[in-house]
């Protein structure tokens, strides 16, 4: 048995294939022999950590690994003089307030880096006014207590990476304004192992097998989904009376806690069946997988929890007493065509087509009694009962064609399973968690209320207002699902590097705001560094293919692997003419994201904006970010109230957050001749 740190992990990225490779090989041996004499294992005398020993990889690479009793943890690799260089510097550490294991960085080094960044070193500590023992009940190591006293708000930057995560969170807390709850202490147990604590459990994983090890080695850790931070547990264990929310921006980990929502609900109750489900049939699959690693894939209660997207559960039970074919866009637009007639010139085709989507079968409508009355959010001006009377003729046409085609539009399954569940009055779960929730419609909302019993913790909602991609703002009240007083914000970000998402949440509102729902503030903590988005453009396509394949060739170099990038755009063609002349440059296939499709080893990932939701990747490039193609001049068309335009336009602008926060680690932004107008508040 052996344990990961998230520190291994990190610095297990930053080494080429070659040498994952190896490195994976040694940790295998060790597994099967730790006193193999090829290992090479060595104390590192000059560590004030005695329980630390460097394994030899090869020539010129050694493994930081601590050793004590039987148990071993692996904590870090690099070659020879940064490996060492490493432990010297470092120390475990059972913290004396909360019980965790820690990994301490030696004060010493951090004071003499402070002095260098803090121009006012009399300047009084933001924390000064902290007790002591509140400080250290947040996870602060015990030798950093004098140097947190006096630290200001430049030195706090430069400090907050060197302490553990919890104590990062608190302290930021505690900056803007905050007033944490102290962590679990659990020293009332001097027999209890420190690596069992939750503050510890984040930063160091037990393997008991090679598979285990194996499957861990093979994600990066923000992808191992059996580590929950202690800032999420709260959302996935609170008990509240009804519908409940959880939000933040990208990369706090919504999609995380509603697995471990929905794994938590499987483990604490002895029957009933769980629904996990969003809106994206990609991002499904992906939560599928999650479940599998959280539960186990025969597990009694893995079986209990079913993970597929909301459209197709509808369509498969509805469908099971007569098939039912579902309406493209281009029938029903045909349909439009056919039923307008002799209606007013000045209403386009585009308008009409919006206005079913936004209104009609959104809600689905199905008289003009009802059409007539029902608010317009988001439509522009009011409209007379004679332009009514005129567009609800042509709705009523084409809602008769669809029937007598027998076709059907998602919204009319969702309907058709939401009335026999209520007319069966059986529900066929116990509890439903809701994924990437913002994507709802109204319909879609209508459904999953219908799945669960109005009961404690039976609806779970997860999402993101800044993120809304595929539908139009409205009312859950009216809807009938309210989650007021019932939301918990997540606000820090695990995923995403400080720079990556600062660029990214200046696209953006500071704060956003439900139809009748609570004002979302943007503000969010990351906790992992990087460099700073890279922003370019040229004249035209040559060169912009010039800029992509000059920063993929950088990526190969750093020993980034394919399969770790992506590269996004607008739209399918706006990609193809740019990433496929790059690609063929440097010599790398692309792969092309799509449901059900096993991605293949060795290529970049390419899609549009649309495609990329609930995904994320080491670095990613989102090209053709200009003036026609971000936001998308077609799209805009399509509209023709001023509010109609400016809901296209935010959603546009959400496509471009959502691209941008799927990098991890590097962002590149290119276009062709004038940048996009959403890039000058960036730039």
């Amino acid at each position: 048995m052996l344990e990961l740190a998230n520190t291994f992990h990190r610095s297990l990225n930053r080494l080429t294939n070659a040498e994952q490779t190896a490195t994976k090989t040694i940790i295998f041996d060790y597994m099967s022999d730790p006193s193999r004499p090829g290992l090479s294992l060595h104390r590192v005398d000059k560590a004030r950590e005695k329980g630390f020993w460097t394994i030899r990889v090869n020539r010129d690479l050694r493994i930081v690994v601590y050793k004590h009793s039987q148990k071993s943890v692996f904590c870090y690799v690099a070659h020879h003089d940064d490996a060492y260089s490493w432990a010297e510097r470092r120390r475990f550490e059972v913290h004396p307030v909360t019980g965790a294991a820690q990994i301490v960085e030696l004060v010493e080094i951090v004071r003499e880096e402070i002095r260098t960044v803090t121009p006012e070193p009399a300047r009084r500590g933001i924390f000064a006014h902290e007790g002591r023992d509140y400080l250290l009940s947040l996870g602060v190591p015990e030798t950093y207590l004098e140097l947190l006293l006096q630290v200001d708000e430049d030195g706090l930057l430069e400090l907050l990476p060197r302490l553990p995560e919890e104590a990062q969170e608190a302290l930021m807390a505690i900056a803007t304004g905050e007033r944490p709850e102290p962590r679990p202490v659990l020293q009332a147990n001097i027999d209890a192992d420190p690596f069992t604590h939750p503050d510890a459990q984040r930063r160091f994983w037990v393997a008991s097998d090679e598979q285990m090890v194996a499957q861990a080695l093979e994600k990066p850790w923000a992808e191992w989904l059996v580590f929950l931070h202690p800032s999420q547990r709260a959302a996935v264990e609170r008990s509240v009376t009804g519908p409940a929310r959880i939000s933040g921006s990208a990369g706090t980990g919504k999609s995380v806690v509603a697995m471990h929502r929905a794994a938590h609900l499987a483990r604490n109750t002895a029957s009933g069946r769980i629904l996990l489900t969003t809106f994206s049939k990609i991002l499904s699959e992906r939560l599928s997988e999650g479940m599998d690693t959280l539960l186990g894939s025969s597990s009694e209660a893995r079986q209990r929890v079913e993970v597929i997207h909301l459209h197709a559960y509808a369509h498969r039970h509805v469908s099971r007493l007569k098939p039912l074919t579902i309406a493209d866009d281009r029938t029903i637009d045909g349909f439009i065509e056919d039923a307008r007639r002799d209606l007013d010139s000045t209403i386009t085709n585009g308008f009409i087509r919006t206005e079913w989507d936004a209104i009609v079968d959104y809600w689905g409508i199905k008289t003009f009694d009802a059409y007539k009355v029902i608010a317009r959010t988001g439509r522009g001006t009011a409209m007379n009962a004679a332009l009514r009377r005129k567009l609800w003729d042509v709705f009523e046409r084409v809602q008769r064609q669809l029937a007598a085609n027998e076709l059907y539009t998602f919204g009319e399954v969702c309907d058709l399973l939401r009335s026999r569940i209520e007319q069966d009055e059986a529900r066929p779960f116990t509890h439903v968690v809701v994924d990437e929730a913002q994507d709802l419609g109204p319909r879609e909302l209508g459904l999953v209320a219908a799945l669960a019993p109005a009961a404690s913790r039976s609806l779970t909602f997860a999402g993101d207002v800044g993120q809304r991609i595929f539908r139009w703002p409205f009312s859950w009240l009216s809807a009938g699902v309210d989650v007021r007083g019932r939301s918990h914000r997540l606000k820090v970000n695990y995923r995403t590097t400080a720079e990556i998402r600062l660029f990214s949440d200046h696209l953006l509102p500071a704060r956003l705001t439900e139809v009748d729902g609570e004002p979302e503030e943007r503000a969010a903590v990351s906790l992992l560094h990087g460099p700073k988005p890279d922003l370019k453009g040229a004249n035209d396509l040559v060169g912009e293919v010039e800029i992509l394949a000059e920063w993929l060739g950088g990526l190969q170099q750093l020993g980034v692997a394919p399969g770790e990038i992506a590269i996004f755009a607008r739209t399918r063609r706006a990609l193809q003419e740019r990433a496929g002349p790059a690609l063929e440059r440097v010599g790398i296939g692309g792969t092309w994201l799509a449901p059900d499709k096993t991605h293949e080893d060795g290529k970049v990932i390419l899609g549009t904006l649309h495609s990329a939701k609930g995904l994320e990747f080491r670095a990613v490039a989102i090209v053709a970010c200009d003036d026609l193609q971000t936001p998308l001049q077609a799209a805009l068309n399509l509209s023709n109230e001023p509010d109609e335009k400016r809901l296209t336009e935010e959603r546009e602008l959400s496509l471009l957050y959502v691209g941008c926060t799927r990098a991890r680690d590097q962002l590149l932004i290119t276009w062709s001749g004038t940048p996009s107008r959403f890039l000058d508040s960036v730039k």
